[in-house]
């Protein structure tokens, strides 16, 4: 017996357990539907690996639970445990990337519950190809069913262009169309200003009537990170995205090679913002760069500094200054600044200086990045983290709806 039967069996059975056990609730969600007159279970034709088709079923309601009807689908080998998203009869061409087994869990699925949105489908199913072990299959189960219950929501999501958290409006990108916009807004020479929302920067800006003023008066105000996702889902909105700078870099330069486009990079300390530009180049040959320039100058008086960067020819310019000094400094200047877009991006410097190392996909599924940032900075984070994110769902709490 192969090592691939093997796994197929343990799933199999691992699936009829689960399923013993959930019946109960599955019976009683069946009864309330049939009271209420509405429908229990419906079916969606799938492909299969092997190009056939197969109905896969689901409850009728749209939430956490709404999958676990596929248990039986497992039970009965018409897909795996884990495996790949299964696809809508009609949605696969023949001229694509081969199928794969389609199943319960897949790694492209977890990667959308955490908002990594951008990652592209075929190469999250190769990655999994590549290393589907039993081990590696159980590992993505545990962490869906964990990015899961922290971004649980008891209704359906709606979508909007816009909420609000805290007074402070924030847009709801997504990846793809904050680097439409970027592109639109450099084409147009709009001189538009681009900051980042995360729970920290809600948390400053709290009781600090002059930073939510600022963070409103921006053009585009991205949603980023775990906090803002709780937030949206507590209120029954859909976040289409999560927008941090350290994953749009890189997307967003090999934009700008293929339009021969011109990238400034301000802040950190001397010497860290020459050497991601450097180290962004060698990732992105044909990157184009207007210069770079630390972020130790008189906030003040930096006349000279501004006339240099407008005289660079840059068409987008990276502000790394910290929070909340970077976007009181662009709002201060954002009028004398030419650049057509201009972006506030943290310590974003320090990650591609290698000064400081990114979290691992899985922590960064599960929403958790904020743990190896703690982990690599503690003495300059554990405020930020260990006294900033409970103070900040203890804030949704008390503003209880409040992502609107």
């Amino acid at each position: 017996m192969n090592q691939k039967t093997i796994i197929a069996i343990i799933e199999r059975l691992i699936a009829a357990l689960s399923l013993i056990f959930v019946s109960p609730l599955l019976v009683a969600h069946g009864v309330k539907q049939r009271i209420a007159k509405k429908p229990i279970i419906k079916r969606d034709p799938m492909l299969r690996a092997n190009g056939n088709t197969t109905d896969v079923f689901s409850l009728h309601q749209r939430n956490t639970w709404s999958r676990v009807p596929m248990l039986w689908n497992v039970v009965t080998g018409d897909i795996a445990l884990v495996g790949t998203r299964p696809l809508p009869v009609g949605s696969y061409t023949g001229a694509d990337d081969p199928l794969y087994q389609p199943g319960m869990f897949s790694l492209y699925d977890l990667r959308r519950i955490s908002g990594l949105d951008f990652i592209d489908e075929q190469q999250c199913n190769a990655e999994f190809a590549k290393n589907c072990c039993l081990r590696q299959r159980l590992a993505i189960v545990f962490r869906t069913l964990t990015a899961a219950s922290m971004y649980r929501n008891k209704n359906p999501l709606r979508d909007c262009d816009a909420f609000n958290i805290f007074g402070v409006r924030i847009d709801n990108f997504s990846m793809d169309k904050t680097l439409a916009s970027i592109a639109r807004d450099i084409f147009n020479d709009a001189g538009t200003s681009y900051l980042f929302a995360n729970a920290h920067t809600l948390n400053q800006a709290y009781n600090d009537a002059i930073y939510r003023r600022t963070l409103n008066n921006a053009d585009y105000l991205l949603p980023d990170g775990s906090g803002i996702e709780i937030a949206c889902r507590r209120s029954g909105i859909h976040r289409k995205g999560n927008i941090n700078g350290t994953d749009l870099l890189p997307l967003l330069c090999e934009q700008m090679a293929r339009k021969n486009q011109r990238l400034f990079m301000l802040g950190g300390e001397p010497g860290i913002a020459d050497k991601a530009m450097k180290n962004m180049q060698k990732r992105v040959p044909t990157l184009v760069s207007a210069g770079c320039h630390h972020g130790f100058f008189d906030k003040e008086d930096c006349e000279s500094l501004i006339a240099r960067i407008n005289n660079s020819g840059a068409d987008v310019l990276l502000v790394g200054l910290g929070q909340p000094i970077q976007e009181q400094w662009l709002a201060a200047h954002r009028d004398e600044i030419t650049i057509p877009v201009a972006m506030a991006v943290g310590g974003l410097f320090d990650f591609y200086a290698e000064k400081v190392s990114r979290a691992p996909m899985w922590l960064r599924e599960l929403g958790m990045e904020w743990v190896w940032r703690l982990k690599e900075e503690p003495s300059r984070m554990w405020k930020r983290y260990v006294i900033g994110n409970p103070l900040f769902l203890l804030r949704l709490q008390r503003n209880a709806g409040s992502a609107a």
